[in-house]
């Protein structure tokens, strides 16, 4: 602990902030909003000891998180220089870390700490699920509740979220970006996962639902408790092998070296068996903390609900209630396109299905789909659109279906149009006009872009028709005994006699 108790609080303003906060940059975010200073004192040199105040940056939280001096604890050989030869002689070095179990020297409770071992370990816990490089998906500030642990059940990857026009925002599968999705996978909007998913944590989180909860928890720790028994046992076994090594060679005369060497090297040998012991021991207890008190549960139990909906209550907030239980969340495969199969994967291993209607902006009817979908074949659009409005159904905005409407709902969900004689007497469908001509297709459909001849649209169909006259056919023999592109002409062949 600083002498200083200005420094001091500052120290504990950092741990509290990342307790409330959950991240390094939300620590360096609410000293800022508040223009709270933080301390530096400097080492070595001639300004050795001096303190100096200045911004708490990003990288000062990540020291004072992950160094174990401010829980108390005595450190040594955490990290360990590398060094290498180069080709051309020199020599660099590296710092690298050391695994905890590799570390030379650790003391828990070596001194007072601004927090305790276990507050420690949680906080590294925190940081290493921030860390998105690995493929964390911390909480973030966006409306979507699920974002970060929901999945494709289609092709298994994860979801995105895309926020759209009008504040409408939809879960996305990442696989269209990587050119790999299937078939079914599909995008859904955010409310209709959302409040099935909310719906199911308010449920799950009741008074009785806690005691229960409870009762299976403490059966848990007795077990756990009755676990590591045997690993203090074992610590009190070495602690009492280690002093009766100490004392044995306490008694010993130094002028008798031999037996004083032996005498040595079997306490160091029981040090060594004592410090594996209390690893051990300190290993067995830190995995499973313990839980908070019955009473703060049940509390929280009867006031989630209202928190839940509280206006005040962050996105981020509701995001980090929901991890606590819910481990992920999937989009389950289903052949109607009007519902979604949700997956609810708990923490505890259960798993949750619910089927809802999809929600979302001027959503068409399900059965106006249907409709379109059995007929839409064999029907127009226009005669589609009567027959949508005759059954007294409306768009997802609720306007009566016209021609346009019929032809949206086609496009999205590829519906084809039928395929109507459009030809009539007198005239040729492009690919007949192609054999007459002894051209390919493309070349026709060249001409008619650039209006080089004369053709007729059919609207409805959206087929080309080519009056096939005298006047028409020499104005394609035109066009077909041109140069072409690479300066060749082209003899057109004539099928049926003369043109």
């Amino acid at each position: 602990m600083d002498p200083d108790e200005q420094v001091r609080t500052a120290v504990e303003d950092l741990f509290a902030e990342f307790a409330r906060t959950g991240s390094a940059y939300g620590v360096v975010k609410a000293f800022a909003d508040t223009d709270r200073l933080f301390p530096q004192r400097a080492y070595g040199g001639a300004w050795a000891g001096r303190l100096k105040w200045g911004k708490l940056g990003h990288y000062r939280v990540l020291q004072a998180l992950k160094n174990p001096a401010y829980a108390g604890a005595y450190t040594y050989g955490r990290s360990y220089d590398k060094r290498r030869v180069q080709p051309d002689g020199t020599v660099r070095s590296a710092r690298r870390k050391r695994a905890r179990d590799e570390w030379t020297v650790l003391i828990h409770d070596h001194h007072e700490g601004y927090i305790s071992w276990q507050q420690f370990l949680d906080n590294e816990a925190k940081l290493a699920a921030n860390h998105t490089a690995r493929g964390a998906r911390p909480p973030r500030e966006g409306s979507a509740l699920c974002q970060g642990i929901i999945y494709c059940g289609a092709c298994g990857a994860r979801m995105g979220t895309r926020y759209g026009n009008r504040h409408y925002v939809f879960y996305v599968c990442t696989s269209a970006s990587d050119q790999a999705s299937t078939t079914g996978c599909r995008s859904v909007a955010v409310a209709t996962v959302d409040d099935v998913v909310g719906r199911l944590l308010l449920e799950a989180v009741t008074p009785e639902q806690i005691t229960a909860a409870l009762a299976v928890a403490d059966e848990v720790t007795e077990r756990h408790v009755r676990s590591h028994r045997a690993a203090e046992l074992a610590v009190e076994r070495a602690r009492y092998e280690a002093d009766r090594a100490e004392r044995a060679f306490s008694q010993v005369e130094p002028e008798n070296r031999l037996v004083a060497r032996s005498l040595e090297s079997r306490w160091e040998a029981k040090l060594a068996a004592l410090a594996e012991a209390e690893t051990a021991l300190e290993t067995a207890r830190a995995a499973k903390p313990p839980l908070p008190p019955r009473s703060t549960l049940e509390a929280l139990a009867a006031d989630l609900p209202r928190l839940w909906d509280d206006p005040d209550t962050s996105p981020r907030d509701r995001k980090r209630l929901l991890r606590t239980l819910i481990a992920d969340i999937t989009l389950l495969p289903i052949e109607q396109r009007g519902q979604v199969r949700i997956g609810v994967r708990w923490h505890t291993g259960a798993t949750d299905e619910i089927t809802v209607n999809r929600k979302g902006p001027g959503r068409t009817p399900t059965t106006a789909v249907e409709i379109i979908s059995r007929y839409g074949a064999a029907k127009t659009s226009a005669q589609l659109a009567e027959q949508l409005n005759a059954a007294g159904l409306t768009t997802g905005k609720g306007r009566p279906f016209d021609t346009a409407a019929v032809a949206r709902i086609r496009d999205t969900y590829g519906i084809p149009a039928p395929r109507t004689a459009a030809v009539q007497d007198g005239e040729v469908s492009v690919t007949q006009a192609a054999k007459l001509l002894g051209v390919s297709t493309k070349a026709i459909y060249y001409w008619i872009r650039h209006d080089l001849v004369p053709v007729r649209r059919v609207e409805t169909s959206r087929r080309w028709c080519i009056p096939w006259n005298e006047e028409t056919q020499a104005i394609y023999r035109q066009q077909a005994a041109k140069p072409t592109s690479r300066g060749k002409r082209t003899t057109p062949t004539i099928a049926g006699g003369a043109v």
